[in-house]
């Protein structure tokens, strides 16, 4: 039997999400997970499923579905302060984090995923990777050997983090860009789309460009 999973997001993150597991149920025949609706503040319905609660309904949808899992799907480049904010506050208990990864994804045997990871199509993540509570690999993204990552961070699609990399918590590597081995990216940075990171980014900062220089603080810092 199918275990039962809510999606915590909108149709950006969390329809990705959704698509992921339609696509191992109908295409690869993988059945280890089922939609069962969405947890959203703003919405009665995502991707076509119905919307349980808001992120202050955590608690009691948990307590009224002892069986469900949860993902969480939320990440907000540029307000990475408040994704922490609303995390803390949902209280998840981390066995009732349902951890994803698409069947053409390669993750090495001695890569270690924390709970309610999701790992997207054709993503990489190589040996000794530390990869941190809730984070996102989207389509595409590559996570090179001995790189510690925090949690809840989001490598959107494309982009490439080399390896003995060290990433803080709630962090974003945005759309192809490209971080070089051995650097630090603080908590609640950001690298900005299309960027190669040559340097260190301290927390709290968004650089961007080729090489990627600071271009302002995120919001909230």
């Amino acid at each position: 039997m199918s275990k039962k999973i809510l999606i915590i997001g909108g149709e950006g993150n969390g329809g990705v999400v959704a698509a992921c597991i339609e696509d191992m149920r109908l295409r690869h025949r993988i059945l280890e997970w089922e939609v069962a609706g969405f947890i959203n503040d703003y919405e009665q319905s995502v991707s076509g499923y119905p919307v349980l609660g808001g992120t202050g309904d955590v608690q009691d949808i948990l307590r009224r579905h002892p069986d469900y899992y949860l993902m969480w799907a939320i990440h907000t480049i540029g307000r990475n302060y408040l994704i922490e904010k609303v995390f803390n506050k949902a209280n998840i208990p981390a066995e009732r984090l349902a951890t994803i990864v698409h069947p053409s994804a390669f993750v090495a045997p001695t890569a270690h995923l924390e709970p309610g990871v999701f790992v997207m199509s054709n993503c990489y993540v190589g040996p000794s990777a530390h990869i941190g509570l809730c984070c996102m690999l989207m389509a595409n993204s590559l996570v090179a050997h001995d790189t510690r990552v925090g949690p809840l961070c989001h490598f959107s699609a494309g982009s490439i983090t080399g390896s003995y990399n060290t990433i803080g918590k709630c962090s974003s590597i945005a759309y192809g860009t490209v971080v070089l081995e051995k650097k630090n990216i603080g908590n609640f940075a950001v690298a900005g789309a299309s960027s190669l990171v040559t340097k260190d980014i301290p927390d709290g900062e968004i650089h961007i460009g080729i090489p990627a220089r600071f271009m302002k603080k995120v919001a909230g810092a």
